[in-house]
């Protein structure tokens, strides 16, 4: 194994912790080969030998806060479950049963383990996803064939929906997409908040004992993780009584144990928002610079996306310079600068009267500025200079509804470093640059991602204000 090697080193801590005898008694076990380590009774009761680079760095999103949160997390227990009831869409087979069972726990026997608990010795992928959310449901398809074929070998995929919107469609959706595995919304968000879930899908892998071995993983590379820790052994079956205590190395109390600080109660909050800080994560900072929107939104290869770097840290929006003709100004009144629309949501659509994928956009961009125009977004087509003596007319014959206007010296492409056709830059309220070369397709999803990020940002700060 490629990260054999490592094993005794990140093992020596946690095992020295948790052993009641001296330094010496433990000595021959670290002098042994690293096969019998890894075999020895002793080793089968420390941590998992995980760290944040056991698998390729390029598996994750590793943005903002959440990517270094979730690095922090790896190799840990994993956090408890707050949720609703799960369930299954359709027919429920005798293992799907079997797994409701324990993940709402056995009515029959009130005591017995349930949740995460309960299904130590198997594989978990635990999936946070919204029916909003547009990676998310493509990447049900392959969840699917994942628990079809590796289920019998010991995988559970679990999905757990957003708890701010979209769960009144969850089972449409997810009938739609023939899921195959335990379904559940969100509690509230606070099984969001202790994941630390920053963007949607957050994919999560638990290994056969418990522990987080990846979080943030990608979803074309989900698999291949839960591959590797299936292949791992089982850990020894241990008898288990409903009135046996917790050990140390878990988390599901919500006392507080001597190896954690207590916390006071986290006020209800919802889908990622902390009420509270932890270890694992930095803490809130109204100064800081805002997370840019997630890369799986945005468009182009590493070599483009390293052109446009500078907008990365989310810097104060380039001016538009020289802009001519503006049509459809209706719903701007007299702002015709970005600092004029300071408090809005700014979607610029860089487009091209002679381009066709652009002109193919309009009914979609209608829709878009149309539908969110009471959250406080404006959509603004900035026309490329080329053509530009077109624009109006273009604007009539294809019944553009949104506000135009004409990049006379083509200041604000160069500004902005448009490169292609269509090409969109979204800007928040408070004139930050979020995202730029938002891809074609997946321009609402990135709007909502900023609305869902200042709902958050609301319910936090609201918490923070409560008496308590």
């Amino acid at each position: 194994m490629r990260y054999a090697a490592r094993m005794p080193t990140f093992s020596i801590t946690p095992f020295v912790l948790a052993t009641c005898g001296s330094f010496f008694a433990i000595l021959p076990a670290m002098l042994g080969s690293l096969a019998s380590a890894a075999s020895s009774p002793v080793f089968a009761t420390a941590a998992p030998l995980a760290s944040a680079d056991e698998f390729p760095e390029e598996w994750f999103w590793r943005m903002g806060k959440a990517g270094a949160a979730h690095r922090a997390m790896t190799g840990k227990p994993a956090p408890e479950l707050k949720v609703k009831e799960w369930s299954v869409v359709g027919e429920a087979t005798p293992e799907l049963t079997a797994t409701l069972r324990e993940l709402n726990g056995d009515a029959t026997d009130p005591n017995a383990a349930k949740g995460l608990d309960a299904l130590k010795g198997k594989v978990v992928v635990v999936d946070f996803w919204a029916t909003w959310c547009g990676p998310c449901r493509a990447a049900l398809p392959k969840n699917v064939e994942m628990m079809s074929e590796l289920g019998p070998k010991g995988l559970v995929v679990v999905g757990i929906h957003d708890a701010a919107r979209g769960s009144e469609k969850m089972n449409e959706i997810a009938k739609g997409a023939s899921l195959n595995y335990p379904l559940t919304v969100d509690d509230g968000g606070r099984s969001a908040a202790a994941w630390k879930v920053g963007f949607w899908p957050t994919y999560g892998v638990i290994d056969r004992k418990g522990f987080i071995r990846a979080i943030g993983l990608q979803p074309q590379h989900v698999r291949a993780v839960a591959e590797k820790l299936l292949a791992e052994d089982a850990p020894a079956a241990k008898e288990k009584h409903s009135s046996d205590k917790p050990s140390s190395d878990k988390h599901s109390s919500d006392k507080p144990s001597s190896d954690k600080p207590a916390k006071k109660p986290a006020a209800k909050i919802e889908s990622g928002a902390t009420a509270e800080p932890t270890n694992d994560a930095p803490t809130a900072n109204k100064n800081e610079r805002p997370e840019q929107i997630p890369a799986i939104y945005l468009e182009g290869d590493a070599r483009k996306r390293a052109r446009l770097a500078g907008f990365d840290l989310c810097p104060e929006s380039p001016a538009l310079g020289a802009m001519t003709q503006w049509t459809n100004t209706e719903t701007l009144g007299e702002a015709r600068t970005l600092g004029d629309l300071k408090g809005k949501i700014v979607v610029l659509d860089f487009w091209a009267t002679w381009c066709g994928p652009c002109i193919q956009s309009i009914p979609k961009n209608n829709e878009i500025a149309k539908e969110y125009a009471d959250d406080g977004v404006v959509l603004i087509g900035v026309c490329h200079k080329d053509g530009g003596e077109k624009m109006v007319e273009t604007i009539r014959s294809k019944k553009i509804e949104y506000p135009c206007v004409l990049d006379a010296k083509g200041e604000a492409n160069a500004a902005f470093k448009v490169d292609g056709y269509p090409d969109y830059v979204i800007i928040d309220r408070e004139g930050r640059v979020r995202g730029a070369d938002v891809q074609n397709g997946q321009v609402q999803n990135a709007i909502e991602y900023l609305l869902h990020q200042e709902k958050k940002q609301r319910e936090q700060q609201a918490g923070e204000k409560t008496p308590g």
